[in-house]
């Protein structure tokens, strides 16, 4: 019985400590998707779509955080990846590092999420 219960908690274990890397994978930001929007209109906007996956010049954004992996990059989606994505570009994308400071950036991220 001692070895039923061993056995029985090591699926239970690894199922939890998978789930918490896989819920904790994508990141949490503080932002205001409103004001995302608002950025993603003026700057994102003439590249990419927010509602739809087709490429315009850039790959459509449409369910990116549902993604596992991102479009043009094939890199893992999360927050600390997109922010370095959208901060440094890269791909064809150019580098918009000094143009949203830290909450802008929170903000676009927020944004993103809900597409």
């Amino acid at each position: 019985m001692l070895k039923l219960l061993t056995l029985t908690a090591l699926p239970v274990g690894f199922l939890t400590v998978s789930w918490a890397a896989t819920a904790g994978q994508k990141g949490k930001v503080t932002g205001n998707a409103a004001k995302g929007k608002a950025l993603f209109t003026q700057t994102c906007a003439p590249c990419h779509s927010d509602t739809s996956k087709t490429a315009n010049i850039g790959p459509g954004l449409k369910g990116l955080f549902k993604e596992k992996k991102m479009p043009a990059t094939n890199r893992p989606v999360s927050v600390a990846i997109v922010k370095s994505q959208i901060q440094k570009g890269g791909g064809g994308m150019p580098a918009f590092g000094s143009k949203y400071n830290t909450q802008e950036l929170n903000d676009l991220i927020a944004y993103l999420r809900t597409l």
